[in-house]
C-alpha cells in the first residue's frame, strides 16, 4: 500500500497516564558528586515529616498518549493503542485523546487492573520534578490485543516504554506488522526500560529508523559514557536513520550520521518539564514524516518542547495547528551550529 493511502500518519503504543501534579516548596533538594564526578539531584523528605501541597493539578498524560495528542494538534492523523482500566481515570484519559482528535478505537479496557498513575513532585524554585510511576493497566496490553489492521495502514509506528512481558511483546509485534508493509518506526524508550528491560530495549532499537533519547538514556543504552559522539555513532551502526539527544538547558543534538546540528533552546520561562521529551519525539517524527530538513526539524522539535516546558503539565501550551508552532518559531531566537558528523 502507497504512503498516501494509508489511514494513519503515526500510530503510538505505550503508556497512557494520569498524572497527579503536586506542587512542594519545602522538599528539599541534595546535590551530590559521586564516585565518578557526576552531580546527581536528589530530593528529600524528612523521615515522620508533614509537607504543605502549594497547588494539586490533574492532567491526562503518558508518553505514547502525549506524541500521539501533540502529532494530532499539527495536523497528522494518529492513533493510541494501549491499556487503560475501567475507571474514571481511564474514562478522563480517553475523551481527552478523542477531543486531540486522535483514534482510540484500538484501546482496550481492562478490569483487572486500574488506570496507570504518575504522582509528580515538583519545586517552583529549582524547577525541578521526580516522578511515582504506576504502570496498571498499561503493562497488560499485549500482542493479542494488537489491532493488526491499523498497524497495516500506519506510515509510523511509535513505541514508549512498556516493562512488562506482555507489553514488550506487543511492541515486537507491531514492529513487525508495520515494517512489512513499508511502514517506518519511532523509538522512544524511557530509562526505565532501559535499566529494567535493557537487552529488549536494545533489540527494539535496533528495528528503529528514529530515535530521541536524553543524555543519560543514550549512555546507559549503549554503555558508552561521557561520549555522546561516539555514543550517537553505535546509534547508527544498529541502523538508525535519525537520532535525535536532548540535553536540558544545553539544547539538543540531531544527525542523521552525515551532518550534525546542535540546537540552543530559545529564552523561555521553565515553569515545568514534564512532557518536553515527548514533545521534542513528536517533532522529531513530525519533521521526518513531512520530508523536512534536519535544521527545519532540530527548529520543530526544539519549539515544541519550549512550548511543553513553559506552561504546568503536559499536552498545555503546545499549538493546535501548524501556524501557532510557526508563529513561536519567528518569534523567538535560535541558535544552531552545523558540522559534519
Amino acid at each position: 500500500m502507497s504512503e498516501e493511502l494509508k489511514k494513519y500518519d503515526v500510530v503510538g503504543l505505550g503508556s497512557c497516564t494520569l498524572d497527579l501534579i503536586f506542587e512542594v516548596n519545602d522538599i528539599m533538594r541534595l546535590d551530590i558528586i559521586d564516585r565518578d564526578n557526576i552531580e546527581k539531584k536528589y530530593i528529600a523528605i524528612e523521615n515522620s515529616s508533614k509537607l504543605n501541597v502549594k497547588t494539586v493539578k490533574s492532567y491526562p498524560g503518558g508518553s505514547a498518549a502525549n506524541i500521539a495528542c501533540d502529532l494530532a494538534n499539527l495536523g497528522l492523523k494518529t492513533a493510541y493503542i494501549g491499556g487503560i482500566g475501567d475507571d474514571t481515570s481511564g474514562d478522563t484519559c480517553l475523551v481527552d485523546l478523542q477531543n486531540h482528535h486522535v483514534d482510540t478505537s484500538g484501546v482496550k479496557i481492562f478490569t483487572e487492573d486500574s488506570t496507570a498513575h504518575s504522582v509528580i513532585l515538583i519545586n517552583s524554585a529549582y524547577k525541578d520534578r521526580s516522578i511515582l510511576a504506576y504502570k496498571g493497566a498499561n503493562n497488560l496490553f499485549s500482542k493479542e490485543n494488537v489491532p493488526i489492521e491499523m498497524l497495516e495502514n500506519t506510515k509510523c509506528f511509535v513505541w514508549t516504554s512498556l516493562t512488562s512481558d506482555k507489553g514488550i511483546g506487543a511492541i515486537k509485534k507491531c514492529i513487525e506488522i508495520t515494517k512489512s508493509k513499508g511502514g517506518f518506526i519511532a523509538a522512544a524508550p524511557s530509562i526505565s526500560i532501559i535499566k529494567k528491560r535493557k537487552n529488549d530495549a536494545i533489540e527494539l532499537m535496533h528495528s528503529a529508523d528514529i530515535t530521541s533519547l536524553n543524555d543519560e538514556e543514550i549512555e546507559e543504552i549503549t554503555g558508552i559514557k561521557k561520549d555522546l559522539h561516539a555514543a550517537m555513532e553505535k546509534l547508527f551502526e544498529w541502523g538508525i536513520k535519525i537520532v535525535n539527544l536532548t540535553l536540558g538547558k544545553k539544547g539538543q543534538w540531531i544527525s542523521d550520521g552525515k551532518t550534525l546540528i546542535k540546537t540552543k533552546p530559545p529564552k523561555i520561562h521553565v515553569m515545568d518539564t514534564t512532557g518536553a521529551g515527548d514533545a521534542t519525539m513528536s517533532g522529531v517524527i513530525y519533521g521526518f514524516i513531512q520530508n523536512r530538513s534536519l535544521h527545519e526539524t532540530a527548529m520543530i522539535a526544539a519549539s515544541l518542547s519550549a512550548m511543553e516546558i513553559e506552561a504546568t503539565g503536559v499536552r498545555v501550551g503546545l499549538p493546535n495547528k501548524f501556524s501557532e508552532l510557526q508563529n513561536f518559531i519567528d518569534k523567538h531566537e535560535f541558535q544552531q551550529e552545523t558540522s559534519n558528523f
